[in-house]
C-alpha cells in the first residue's frame, strides 16, 4: 500500500499584499487539506527564509512554497535536498509560475490539484555557477523591476504599477547597450540590446507569455533576444498578452553567453541580481522534481 506523501508549507510572511490575519486563514485551508505543518511565518530576512527551506525541506516529502516567484527562487537555490518534492502556493503579485503551471481557482482548489497532482522532473537555468532560476533576464527588466518595487512601495499595485516602472525604465532609467549574444557557440552580435530572455516555461509576470515555445522539461534553454524600439516593444506586449509574443530573436540550445559593452541587471524569477559585463548560462537538466 502506498503511503501518503508528507506535505510541509513553506511560506513567506513578506509575499503578496494581504493581512497577515487572511494570509494565515488561507494557509490554514490548505493545510488542513494537506494535512501539513505551517513555517517560514516567522522569518525576517531572505536569509532566514532559506535556512528554514533548507531545514523543512528534510523533514517532508513535498515541500509547498507559498509566496511569489521570488519566494519560490529562493527554495530552490535553499532547498537541494533531491528525495524531496517541490510544489508552488500563489501569494505573490506577477506570478508567473501561477500561469506556468495553468492554476486557477481559490488557493484551496490549488492545494488539492498539488495534492491529487504528479511529480515532474524539471530544468533549472545556471547563471554565472551563482544561482539557480527558471526565469531570467538582461537589460531593461532589471532597472523595471527595481522601479516597480518603489512604486509598489508608494501604493501602486499590479498592472499599474508594472506599467509606470516599465515606461520609466525605457524613457529615462535604461541605455541599451551594445552586445555580443551567443547560444551553442553561436554568436550574433546586437547593436542595441533591449532584453536578453533564458527561460525554462513561457510566461513572465501578469501572464506575459514572453516566450510561448519555452518548456520545463526538454532539457534546452529558451532564449529570446530583443533589440527593437518602442514599437517592437508594445507588439511584444500586445501579442503576449494575447496569443504569446511574436517578437524577437528566438533560439534554444544547452547554454548561452552575453558579453556586454556596459554592465547589465541579471533579473532572476522576478527580483533584481547582480550587474556585470559578462554573463554565462547551461541548462541543468532534471534539476528538481515540482509536483503540480
Amino acid at each position: 500500500m502506498k503511503s501518503t506523501p508528507r506535505y510541509i508549507i513553506l511560506a513567506n510572511p513578506a509575499s503578496g499584499n494581504l493581512p497577515m490575519r487572511r494570509r494565515y486563514a488561507l494557509l490554514k485551508q490548505a493545510a488542513d487539506l494537506l494535512s501539513a505543518e505551517i513555517h517560514g511565518l516567522d522569518t525576517a530576512s531572505a536569509e532566514e527564509f532559506s535556512r528554514c527551506a533548507r531545514e523543512q525541506a528534510e523533514r517532508c516529502d513535498v515541500l509547498v512554497v507559498a509566496g511569489g516567484d521570488g519566494t519560490f527562487s529562493l527554495a530552490i537555490n535553499a532547498a537541494a535536498t533531491p528525495s524531496t518534492a517541490l510544489a508552488f502556493l500563489p501569494f505573490g503579485t506577477g506570478n508567473a509560475l501561477t500561469y506556468a503551471l495553468g492554476y486557477r481557482g481559490k488557493t484551496e482548489t490549488i492545494a488539492a490539484r498539488i495534492r491529487a497532482g504528479r511529480v515532474h522532473a524539471c530544468d533549472l537555468i545556471d547563471c554565472c555557477g551563482k544561482k539557480r532560476g527558471f526565469m531570467v533576464s538582461l537589460g531593461i527588466d532589471g532597472a523595471q523591476i527595481r522601479l516597480y518595487e518603489k512604486y509598489r512601495r508608494r501604493g501602486y499595485r499590479g498592472l499599474n504599477a508594472h506599467i509606470r516602472a516599465g515606461l520609466r525604465a525605457y524613457f529615462k532609467e535604461y541605455r541599451p547597450a551594445g552586445a555580443v549574444v551567443t547560444v551553442d557557440d553561436v554568436s550574433r552580435r546586437v547593436r542595441r540590446l533591449t532584453s536578453f530572455m533564458v527561460v525554462k516555461q513561457p510566461f513572465f509576470g501578469m501572464g506575459l507569455q514572453a516566450v510561448p515555445r519555452a518548456r520545463w522539461g526538454d532539457g534546452f534553454l529558451h532564449t529570446l533576444t530583443l533589440a527593437s524600439g518602442l514599437p517592437g516593444i508594445v507588439g511584444g506586449l500586445f501579442t503576449g498578452f494575447t496569443i504569446g509574443n511574436r517578437c524577437g530573436d528566438y533560439r534554444r540550445g544547452k547554454t548561452a553567453a552575453v558579453r556586454s559593452t556596459t554592465p547589465l541587471t541579471l533579473q532572476i524569477d522576478g527580483d533584481t541580481g547582480w550587474s556585470a559585463d559578462q554573463f554565462t548560462f547551461s541548462v541543468l537538466a532534471g534539476a528538481i522534481r515540482l509536483k503540480y
